[in-house]
Formats: C-alpha cells, sequence, structure tokens
C-alpha cells in the first residue's frame, strides 16, 4: 500500500512491514495514497533490493515489467532483517550440519567399497603407515565450511580431530572441535576448543596482531565461554597450536559415534566466535 510520510517522502506498507522509501522510482508514474502496489523481492544481501511491477505502457499487452528496483540499506529496515539464532541454536545447528556431513563421508567410503580397521590395530601403527590409511581412504571430508548463521553471514570452517594428548583424562572421549572465522576489528583465527576434567580449555592460533587484538577481548572471551557452560580451564593465545590432533579421515569418519561430538564444544564455541564476531563488543 502506498503513502505518504509527514516529510513528503513515500512509504509503502504491508503486512505490518513499513518502508520509507529515498524517493518514487525514476520513470514509475505518479500513483496516489492508497493504491495497492505489487513488489517483486530481488535480493536480501547485502542490500535489500526490491522491483515495482508496473504494466506496460502498451495496454495490448497484459504483460507486466518491472520498474527501476530501488536498493535499500538493510540496516535501515530492521524489521525486515532475519532474526538472529541463540548461541544454543547456532550450536545445534553446528553440530547437526558437522554430524551430516560426516555421516555423508562415511555412507560414500562404504559405497565405495572401503574397509574399517580396528580401533586397536590403527593405534599400534606407526604415524607413516597411519598416513598411508589416510592418503588410501581418499581426502578428508573436513573442514566442513558454511555461513556463520548457516542462511548467511561471514564464512566460518569447522572440524574436529582426536586429541593426541589424552592419556591423563581416559574417561574424556571426546573429539576436539576446531573453528576457523574472521571476526571484524580482529582478524582471521583458528580456534581449538577441548572438554577437559576441570571444563574447557580454549587455544587461539592467530598471526601477531590478531593475538594482541585478541588478548585486549580476553575478558569478553572467558565470560563467553562461561555462558556456553563450561569452565574455562585454560585460554591460550599464540602464533603456535599448543596442543596436537589426529584428523578425521574417511575412515575414520565410518566409526564415529555421534557422542563423540560434545554438545558442549558446540555451545562454547557459538558463544565464543558469537562474541568476536560483535563488532561492538556485544554478544550475540
Amino acid at each position: 500500500m502506498l503513502s505518504r510520510g509527514a516529510d513528503g517522502r513515500p512509504l509503502l506498507s504491508g503486512e505490518g512491514i513499513l518502508l520509507n522509501l529515498p524517493a518514487w522510482p525514476q520513470g514509475a508514474a505518479e500513483l496516489t495514497p492508497g493504491t495497492v502496489l505489487k513488489v517483486l523481492v530481488l535480493d536480501t544481501q547485502p542490500r535489500l533490493q526490491l522491483s515495482l511491477v508496473l504494466e506496460k505502457p502498451n495496454k495490448d499487452s497484459g504483460d507486466e515489467a518491472p520498474a527501476r528496483a530501488w536498493q535499500l540499506e538493510q540496516a535501515a529496515m530492521p524489521k525486515l532483517a532475519k532474526p538472529l539464532p541463540t548461541a544454543a541454536e547456532l550450536a545445534q545447528s553446528w553440530r547437526q550440519a558437522l554430524l551430516g556431513r560426516l555421516t555423508q563421508a562415511a555412507t560414500q567410503f562404504q559405497q565405495a567399497g572401503g574397509n574399517h580397521l580396528p580401533g586397536a590395530l590403527l593405534q599400534q601403527l606407526p604415524e607413516l603407515a597411519l598416513a598411508g590409511v589416510r592418503q588410501a581412504a581418499g581426502e578428508p571430508p573436513l573442514p566442513l565450511t558454511l555461513p556463520f548463521w548457516l542462511w548467511g553471514g561471514p564464512m566460518l570452517a569447522l572440524s574436529v580431530e582426536d586429541a593426541l594428548e589424552r592419556e591423563s583424562e581416559p574417561e574424556l572421549d571426546d573429539l576436539d572441535l576446531l573453528l576457523w572465522l574472521m571476526a571484524p576489528g580482529i582478524g582471521a583465527f583458528c580456534l581449538r576448543i577441548r572438554r577437559v576434567a576441570a571444563g574447557v580449555a580454549l587455544a587461539f592460533v592467530a598471526e601477531a596482531d590478531v593475538c594482541r587484538a585478541l588478548r585486549r577481548r580476553l575478558p569478553e572471551i572467558e565470560a563467553a565461554a562461561e555462558r556456553g557452560g563450561g569452565k574455562l580451564a585454560a585460554c591460550l593465545i599464540g602464533e603456535r597450536m599448543p596442543w596436537n590432533g589426529l584428523a578425521i579421515s574417511r575412515h575414520g569418519a565410518t566409526g564415529l559415534q555421534a557422542q563423540r561430538l560434545s554438545p558442549l564444544l558446540f555451545a562454547v564455541a557459538a558463544e565464543v566466535a558469537g562474541q568476536l564476531l560483535a563488532g561492538d563488543g556485544a554478544a550475540l
């Protein structure tokens, strides 16, 4: 529905949405307030683009043609922006997406005639032989690259690895969660999250200037980890990864149990990454 605002600019409303247009589309005929319009949504990212559908000047033709599209800043129309998921919803979505990728890889491996080796045998193989097993199994299915909010946002990469220093905590059979992200005002970093007996431990790896930016945000990182439900036992920030892990290959995916993808690690990851992604320091 078309109307006029107090400043004379055209207003477009409908279904509870009110758009204050910067100007009437060039070349479109002047319409009176109250006229019902047909609007086509061309795009939503990074700008909202609307196309006004008008009849062609040729009255003999029943076809319709779009007028010049409006391009409006999406930030100026919060009612049209898709609401961001909570950190808990985000964590669940990431875990399901990663589990789906591993399940798919396992199915493809089995269909290709791959053989599953017992875990005890793999532990006895030297690292060189184990690398050969990975090569024969094909390229690893990870990392999984996807938009941060699944439907949009900066690109995020997720992966899981078996921890190589688990002898002191045999009761913890979780995989480490690795996350790669570029946060505004900080830069690109890799975050490894590991369950430990006292809670969770974080390790950030990045360039020196990014490490300095992360250290300035350390209180926020600690608070975000606590919100994720894990008591923070350690938070290491440096240019080299302090912990080692064993990548999951297609062979490894065939024997992966869903419970090894700890929901706690994803909850902490969503809180911490969301906190760092917020440029003004406010959590999602």
